[in-house]
């Protein structure tokens, strides 16, 4: 169950960010840059997000330079950004709950992307884990902490987005690498041309 444990995988984060606080700091500072320029935002965002992931299953330290390095990624964080954004805000604006459902159904969508799915089979496949799980509370549970970090970044009129969005990329690998241990993706199938 993905919630059963949302208090050590919070302690989890915590202890992410603080082994890797420089270079997450850094990395975020650069992704939000690239947000306020607007083309390299979700580029910056996408690789911080995949380095994120691999380190936390390697142990290696977070690189920041790994923010700008990735190339191969830059129209498959757009891709996600476009496919993702624009429905869920359309769902926000029509009475919040459309939005809220989006979200939860395409909460994996990110780090599937990071974890070198194509775009439209991350969002698929986000659907899919979202529907052979019984407990979509557990869903709701991690997307209220999302939110929670989101709204502190809000409040303080961005100045804490520094170190939120660090801690929002390291909740999501958590979520992801929990729930995925426990519910086997479907791998998209390849041909193999000789």
């Amino acid at each position: 169950m993905m919630d059963s444990h949302i208090d050590q995988r919070i302690k989890r984060t915590w202890d992410f960010f603080v082994a890797n606080a420089g270079g997450l700091l850094l990395g975020s500072l650069v992704a939000i840059v690239g947000w306020m320029v607007i083309i390299p935002g979700p580029w910056f965002t996408l690789n911080l997000l995949q380095e994120a992931l691999e380190c936390a299953r390697t142990g290696r330290p977070v690189r920041w330079q790994a923010t700008f390095e990735r190339q191969g990624n830059f129209l498959k964080s757009w891709g996600l950004t476009l496919a993702m954004g624009i429905p869920i805000a359309i769902g926000f604006l029509l009475f919040i709950i459309p939005g809220v459902l989006l979200s939860l159904y395409w909460f994996h969508a990110p780090m599937l992307a990071a974890d070198g799915r194509k775009t439209l089979d991350a969002i698929s496949e986000s659907g899919r884990i979202f529907q052979r799980r019984k407990d979509w509370a557990a869903y709701f549970l991690n997307w209220l902490v999302l939110l929670v970090l989101s709204s502190v970044a809000s409040v303080t009129s961005g100045i804490a987005f520094i170190v939120t969005l660090p801690l929002t990329l390291a909740y999501l690998v958590y979520c992801y690498t929990d729930e995925t241990s426990q519910v086997p993706l479907t791998l998209p199938r390849r041909e193999v041309v000789v």
